[in-house]
């Protein structure tokens, strides 16, 4: 494989940082209903990134879990750890973060 191959192979992988550094800036909690759009829309990310996003928040609202939780913070706490269990690269903050984001979706 020629050099310029493996810069674009290598180019068009997600970069984990980007996306937690992504979810982690968001500070707009008196609005968290826009969440999801806000991180999407961090002009940092590649598309690559914001598919991984994707996959992360779609884990993060995943309705099984916020459903068939007996209370809120319930389905917070099983949210965080699903998301840690699928990516182990997510640090806390970026759980919580998700976590609390998701929640207002299920209030």
């Amino acid at each position: 494989m020629q050099a310029g191959a493996i810069g674009r192979q290598v180019g068009a992988m997600a970069d984990p940082l980007r996306v937690v550094t992504a979810i982690e800036s968001f500070e707009r909690w008196s609005a968290p209903w826009t969440f999801f759009d806000t991180v999407h829309a961090t002009p940092q990310l590649t598309a690559e990134d914001r598919l991984l996003l994707q996959q992360v928040w779609s884990v993060a609202c995943d309705a099984e879990r916020w459903t068939s939780s007996p209370a809120l913070d319930a389905g917070a706490a099983a949210t965080e750890s699903a998301l840690t269990t699928r990516f182990a690269w997510l640090p806390p903050q970026a759980c919580r973060q998700l976590a609390r984001a998701a929640s207002y979706a299920w209030r």
